[in-house]
């Protein structure tokens, strides 16, 4: 009975060796399922992870140009930094002094219409070191709905009238910028 049992053994494992070596060059093996290789045959792009990806190729042609946009504005800022004195130190151009008709009252002379526009002021340290500063305010000339009522010779829409002030609120000489733009 042991020697058959071995003989049946040796004849089956023999036939499972030969049949292993036979078989066709398309049948699946264990190594091709993990790496991928039957996997990589077999499914359609998208549904296996892609590999590394290759050099950049050459660049395309130019497109059209776009359209143009709409103009612009032609905006402006002018702007000036003025002494506690009335001089000034630095501007953007054309700007002068018209006036400076009492303590921290200043009127500057713009050449051409600041109705309309904004105007800002601000504090500014040309010859003037103090930090004892209170508002600086600033509109334009020649009353009207935005503008107040300047001495005569300078109560037009080309002049701009600012008025410096202590941190007590009294009027006082401090220097300052001013711009208006537009």
């Amino acid at each position: 009975m042991v020697i058959s049992c071995l003989a049946l053994l040796f004849a089956l494992g023999g036939t499972g060796y030969a049949a292993s070596q036979a078989l066709p060059r398309n049948s699946v093996t264990s190594i091709q399922v993990k790496d991928r290789t039957l996997l990589a045959r077999d499914f359609k792009a998208g549904q296996i992870p892609r590999g590394p990806a290759g050099p950049a190729g050459p660049a395309g042609a130019a497109g059209p140009a776009g359209p143009a946009g709409p103009a612009g504005s032609g905006a402006s800022l002018r702007w000036a930094l003025v002494r506690p004195d009335g001089g000034i130190a630095a501007q953007s151009g054309g700007i002068t002094l018209g006036a400076k008709p009492g303590t921290g009252n200043y009127i500057l002379n713009f050449g051409s219409a600041v109705t309309g526009k904004p105007i800002l002021a601000s504090a500014g340290y040309a010859a003037d070191a103090s930090d004892q500063r209170g508002e600086t305010s600033a509109g334009p000339c020649g009353g009207g709905n935005e503008g107040r009522t300047c001495p005569t010779g300078f109560d037009t829409t080309s002049h701009v009238f600012v008025q410096t002030r202590n941190d007590s609120g009294n009027a006082a000489d401090h220097s300052f910028y001013l711009a208006v733009s537009g």
